[in-house]
């Protein structure tokens, strides 16, 4: 697989400003960005890329950055008119372009973040607002 959202369901803490912390990467070309368990806003990271995700959708004419939310690094999603993405990765110092099939990148978005809505209910915090957030993009994603 080219591309994989990552979430550790079992590493979600809330703040007591209501922010769902915990383990959130990506995979693509066979590495893990920033790194394996980066911890991280992961329900509003998540809510983010699936908008940027839903923006490019194959389009050659959209793309969007999405800032991790702890650190330098960043993720740009566009379109390639072709039903391909190309997700650009970057930091500091480095730079990885990674091109995939649309399909791919949906297919593992809904899985990931449908499995974090799953933890996060089952926590009690169903009512968060970017539980909420993240339940519209699945559902406008899934469609």
């Amino acid at each position: 697989m080219g591309f994989a959202l990552r979430c550790d369901a079992d590493s979600l803490e809330i703040s007591n400003s209501g922010t769902i912390w915990g383990g959130v990467w990506i995979e693509a070309g066979g590495e893990a960005f920033p790194q394996v368990g980066w911890n991280d806003m992961s329900v509003a990271f998540a809510v983010e890329l699936g908008i940027a995700l839903m923006g490019a959708g194959g389009s050659d004419s959209s793309s969007m950055r999405v800032r991790f939310y702890d650190g330098p690094f960043w993720v740009m999603v566009g379109g390639s008119g072709t039903g391909q993405l190309v997700l650009t990765l970057g930091g500091p110092h480095e730079k990885k372009v990674v091109t995939l099939p649309a399909v791919e990148a949906f297919e593992s978005f809904i899985s990931t973040a449908s499995g974090l809505l799953d933890a996060c209910h089952a926590r009690g915090w169903g009512g968060n607002r970017d539980v909420v957030r993240l339940e519209g993009v699945v559902a406008s994603v899934d469609r």
